[in-house]
């Protein structure tokens, strides 16, 4: 085997692209220093407001507000509320993409291969998410109402006179969240890992037929390993839009009954446009900020080792 030599002199810039160099970062910097802007200034405005203990209703400016130093932290660090916000939103993300992840692999695989009027039926699969999501929302409230559809049809099923209130218990108004969430977002998810199976390599999948390997011990052993990093990558999109759900608990349940629904995209709301605590919920958003890129880091993580 011959090795091949690269010449310096052929990979050297020429004195063209040098010409073309400030003209290209010149087409590209206002751009760049748009986007900078959009992004640095309300963060420094945000960390400015976290220091302090601005409200609007103070009547002073957010320029002039009182330095308090790092106390709004520490009072988040004893407020119960934003806590179980958060393991709230942790539980809706995990019950949520994991429902998600679950049918949209199972939808992917039945749609891996040729059958007639497939090309229709993954149209009318993924309208779900072309709706807007106030309106899906407004959907599901009407299908949970307390004389809504879904109880008529458990009335139906079993033969009694179902009456339950979904979204006003405790315990069971997260659920239709839930099912509002999966429903609209499994399309994303099912594209996603339907793209990852059409171009998968045969190689390996036809050498194992050839040898009479069963679909399942294929799918296990070949498919999904090799699958890994497009599950990851769809987990890692789902989690961090699931982590904003914002329009289905305002229109199903504003974070009620009480605060058993509140999730922190909720629980900022109120504290920033029903309280005007603005400085605090600044340092809530600081806060909820590091957490997700720490997470996203930690999902990506194995992204990186596996592409490595």
């Amino acid at each position: 085997m011959t090795s091949q030599t690269v010449d310096p002199a052929t990979t050297a810039p020429t004195g063209r692209t040098r010409r073309l160099l400030p003209f290209n970062v010149a087409l590209v910097l206002p751009a760049q220093l748009t986007m900078l802007a959009v992004v640095l200034a309300p963060t420094l405005i945000a960390i400015w407001l976290s220091l302090t203990d601005w409200q609007p209703t103070q009547g002073t400016a957010w320029y002039d507000a009182e330095f308090s130093w790092f106390w709004n932290f520490n009072d988040l660090w004893f407020d119960t509320r934003f806590i179980n916000s958060l393991w709230r939103t942790a539980l809706v993300v995990a019950v949520a993409v994991g429902f998600e992840l679950v049918i949209a692999l199972g939808l992917a695989l039945l749609f891996l291969d040729e059958w007639p009027w497939r090309k229709l039926a993954v149209s009318v699969l993924i309208l779900p998410m072309m709706i807007v999501p106030v309106d899906a929302a407004n959907a599901f409230f009407m299908l949970f109402n307390d004389r809504g559809p879904i109880n008529h049809l458990i009335g139906f099923v079993t033969g009694m006179n179902f009456q339950f209130s979904w979204l006003s218990d405790p315990d069971w108004a997260l659920a239709p969240i839930v099912a509002c969430e999966v429903w609209q977002w499994t399309p994303l998810m099912f594209l996603l890992l339907l793209t990852g199976l059409m171009n998968l390599p045969q190689n390996q999948i036809r050498a194992a037929q050839a040898l009479g390997a069963s679909q399942v011990r294929i799918f296990f052993r070949i498919m999904l390993p090799l699958l890994t990093p497009v599950i990851l990558v769809a987990l890692l999109i789902r989690s961090i839009e699931t982590f904003k759900i914002f329009d289905a608990i305002y229109i199903l349940t504003r974070g009620g009954p009480g605060a058993s629904t509140e999730t922190i995209s909720m629980y900022m709301y109120n504290g920033a446009f029903v309280y005007f605590r603005i400085g605090y919920i600044a340092a809530a958003a600081l806060v909820v900020l590091v957490l997700v890129v720490s997470i996203c880091l930690a999902l990506a993580r194995p992204l990186k080792q596996h592409h490595g």
